[in-house]
């Protein structure tokens, strides 16, 4: 309910005595945004859109990778509705013409609930997204992550090698963030000094060190990232590397005898090398730290409720380039009770390990072509998501469409 919400604004609200009586305080607005977030946040959204249109808000909550809409704005509240979400972020609310963004937190009986609100001027009015984090306690261990068995112990041995750079990768909400967790909790002990550093904390580990940038911070976050390794963990966590001076800082980081886990956007494991050296990191520096790349996917999974089995023809395989056991079935969605007729519930990862050879390193230092090295790869045994996807099509998993629309 939403009397049982405790918002707490994270930035400085707004003073003046005057502008405190806008329309954002009249009781109506509060009680109508608070509903709408308590109402996502009962459901364990990650998302609230709020879609401006010519007759007031759309708004829609993201359960896994879908939206749908859990109500409507009126035209007359929305300009209020904004100004409301405005003051919890501690945004100007005289503007509304630039793009803005704000931080407030919620208490709802024993969570600590983030979020993360982001504004952006439209043609029929500002269209704002909250983006919701749930602080909780890592549990997802990495063998219930769905990892291909061989992957899976190939990734493990790879950690227990106890030093060196580590990067999980792929795009943007991709479930990164869960796999370097569970990574670091398969490599934790008492003995050990563990200490993250990460634009969001979205899960809380016990026995680690953990930070954020707080907002307007006066150093930046690869100043951040060298001051965590003069503390000298032994497991370090990074936040996303973006650019040059984090990479840098990050590499030399997994010089000492120490795990250094990272994430970062990157299409596949091989194209991860090629996004570093395009920052700026030598080759040679790259070849004599990495020690594994993960790169992931987090597509709709299959209501095994409902699915429909369908035999794959003859122009498929072909088409896919990859062989397929004989009478080999895919399936397709289809709907019921139980997964309220979209023919999904929950999602389901795919995943990629590079682990360097000495062949491969000898190929990133000479510089030799991305297209080279990933052949090389593919020779040694690299699983391609791409056959990571199809292999679960085969178990029933996920649709052949959202594999191949996912790489």
């Amino acid at each position: 309910m939403v009397d049982k919400i405790t918002f707490e604004s994270q930035k400085k609200q707004i003073d003046d005595p005057l502008k405190m009586k806008s329309a954002a305080d009249e009781k109506n607005v509060i009680q109508e945004v608070d509903k709408i977030i308590s109402d996502a946040i009962e459901t364990g959204a990650t998302e609230i859109h709020f879609e401006p249109e010519q007759e007031g808000y759309l708004i829609r909550a993201r359960q896994g990778t879908l939206l749908s809409e859990v109500g409507k704005v009126q035209e007359k509240l929305k300009g209020n509705v904004a100004n409301r979400l405005k003051v919890l972020g501690g945004m100007d609310i005289t503007k509304n013409k630039i793009p803005q963004s704000g931080f407030f937190k919620i208490q709802k009986g024993e969570k600590k609930i983030e979020l993360y609100v982001y504004i952006l001027p439209t043609l029929y009015g500002e269209s704002i997204v909250i983006k919701i984090s749930y602080k909780v306690s890592a549990t997802m261990r990495l063998n219930q992550l769905g990892m291909n068995p061989n992957v899976l112990n190939e990734y493990i041995k790879a950690l227990a090698k106890g030093s060196g750079l580590y990067l999980i990768t792929g795009p943007p909400g991709s479930g990164k963030r869960t796999t370097a967790y569970a990574s670091i909790l398969e490599i934790i002990k008492p003995q050990l000094l563990a200490m993250g550093f990460d634009p969001i904390i979205k899960y809380e580990i016990a026995g680690m060190v953990q930070g954020k940038p707080e907002e307007k911070s006066e150093f930046t976050f690869a100043e951040a990232i060298s001051s965590l390794m003069k503390q000298e963990p032994d497991i370090a966590y990074i936040g996303d590397i973006t650019n040059e001076n984090e990479a840098r800082a990050t590499i030399q980081g997994a010089f000492a005898k120490r795990v250094v886990l990272a994430r970062m956007t990157a299409n596949d494991t091989i194209n991860a090398i090629q996004n570093l050296v395009d920052m700026g990191v030598q080759p040679f520096l790259l070849a004599a730290s990495l020690t594994a790349i993960i790169n992931q996917r987090l597509i709709r999974k299959l209501c095994p409720a409902c699915r429909v089995p369908y035999q794959v023809d003859e122009a498929i395989q072909r088409e896919l380039g990859i062989k397929l056991p004989e009478n080999a079935r895919f399936f397709k969605a289809k709907g019921c009770p139980q997964c309220n007729n979209t023919g999904y519930q929950g999602v389901v990862a795919l995943f990629e390990l590079y682990r360097p050879s000495e062949e491969l390193n000898k190929m990133i230092v000479a510089k030799e072509t991305i297209q080279s090295i990933r052949a090389q790869a593919y020779k040694e045994g690299l699983i391609s998501l791409k056959k990571d996807g199809i292999s679960k099509v085969l178990m029933g998993l996920a649709t052949l469409e959202d594999v191949l629309n996912s790489l």
